[in-house]
């Protein structure tokens, strides 16, 4: 008998808005307990009460509308389907920005992130994987969503309730994982979800790297794309320039820091997040030692490595912060491309046992 999904799946289906009304209705109850979680943190963090969260939230509209109209229409129909405001699902879907575009640069707001890549020779299939990092307060607001989109290819993701695109994997082959970046340069333009979104959206792979290419970035992040066909490519990407890491040995792992020196990116993530190198040392060193036998086994080992625990790949509560500085590794995910294979475990990984999912 199959395990439980350690999150509630919902299915949706149809155009944009049909999906979103559909989303917001069976999600309602956690999509009010991730609105109260952000009205408090961006308080502590941004500064900004929630009218003010929601006026910022705004300005990101006409980007949106121009990137793609599908997004708001998605954002508003989860509005409805909730029974909250456009503006206040809006804010969630720019939470990134609002945080690390608002927030001192300074201050320690968690955001870390272990993705990782394995294609042929080093694995027999293309894996992706994802150890996703953020507030503890948010782990059990999360679902898997399952959408059967009316023109566009099907997908199955991990997201934060509310949210509209975070990792997961689509019935044309492709892949994402990710991770935040924090650079000097942010600005109003195409906020980091909704550029998940596009890249979960596309057909091709060239369709999804000029999901993240193409448009006048927001914020900075590292999208790391991949195809069932045993390619993969990571794309470190400030708002005003970007670096592109190809597998070396057949192998891709990145934490929050750019790996390529880049004139024009000024990257503080080292600063803010030191555990950041050891992360992306670590999980890249494990999976080196299963070269031409990595398998989904072989990636859970890497997702749950706990050297400088709780500043880990497997990341842990640290009880001498607040709570509002915590952090942990609140969901993974490992994706079989090849063999379309959807496997989330609650996070903690090291705690929780992972489950395929269906759908995929």
């Amino acid at each position: 008998m199959r395990p439980n999904p350690p999150f509630p799946v919902i299915t949706t289906n149809g155009a944009p808005s049909e999906r979103g009304y559909q989303y917001g209705s069976q999600a309602r109850e956690m999509i009010e307990r991730v609105i109260d979680f952000y009205r408090w943190i961006f308080e502590i963090k941004s500064k900004l009460s929630w009218d003010q969260s929601l006026a910022k939230a705004t300005e990101f509209v006409a980007c949106l509308n121009a990137y793609d109209t599908g997004i708001m229409e998605e954002i508003e129909g989860i509005a409805k389907g909730s029974r909250r405001s456009m503006e206040e699902i809006l804010a969630l879907n720019v939470r990134t920005e609002l945080l690390f575009l608002l927030a001192a640069k300074a201050d320690s707001s968690k955001g870390s992130c272990t993705s990782l890549a394995a294609v042929p020779p080093a694995a027999p299939h293309c894996l992706l994987a994802q150890n996703w990092d953020w507030y503890p307060q948010v782990r059990d607001c999360c679902v898997i969503l399952a959408e059967k989109p009316q023109d566009r290819p099907g997908i199955l993701q991990v997201v934060e309730a509310g949210i509209i695109a975070k990792t997961g994997f689509n019935s044309a082959g492709i892949g994402l994982c990710t991770n935040a970046l924090v650079t000097a340069d942010w600005r109003v333009g195409i906020p980091y979800h909704a550029i998940l979104w596009r890249i979960l959206k596309s057909e091709t792979m060239a369709e999804a790297i000029g999901a993240v290419t193409g448009p006048t970035r927001a914020s900075a992040a590292n999208y790391l794309i991949g195809h069932k066909d045993g390619e993969a490519v990571t794309l470190e990407a400030a708002p005003d320039a970007f670096n592109v890491i190809f597998p070396q040995n057949g192998v891709i792992s990145h934490a929050n820091h750019c790996k390529v020196g880049n004139a024009d990116i000024t990257d503080l993530t080292p600063s803010l997040w030191p555990d950041s190198i050891m992360r992306d040392y670590r999980a890249g060193k494990i999976l080196q030692q299963s070269h031409g036998r990595i398998d989904t086994s072989a990636v859970g080992r890497a997702l749950k490595d706990h050297f400088d625990k709780p500043n880990s790949v497997c990341t842990h509560t640290n009880p001498g912060l607040p709570p509002h500085e915590q952090g942990q590794t609140n969901v993974s995910v490992i994706m079989d491309l090849t063999e379309k294979k959807f496997l989330v475990a609650k996070g903690p990984p090291c705690e929780h046992e992972y489950v395929e999912i269906a759908g995929g």
